[in-house]
């Protein structure tokens, strides 16, 4: 699902995928250091989607992420 979610990021951010890799990973850093602090919320994550020009439908590629799957 990952090279799924790198072109689907590079198609919305008009980047190549070595930059929407790193677009990806700033997110999940941002949300697990949101987790870390127990401040994390629902609308943190539809943001991440947002910030990567993603349907939020993805929201649960993030949840499993922070889950550790």
């Amino acid at each position: 699902m990952q090279g799924n979610i790198i072109n689907l990021i590079c198609n919305s951010c008009s980047c190549d995928k070595t930059e929407a890799r790193e677009y990806l990973d700033s997110e999940l850093q941002y949300l697990h250091e949101l987790q870390d602090a127990n401040d994390l919320r629902e609308d943190d994550i539809e943001a991440a989607c947002s910030n990567l020009g993603l349907d939020l439908d993805y929201q649960e590629y993030f949840i499993q992420r922070l889950a550790g799957a």
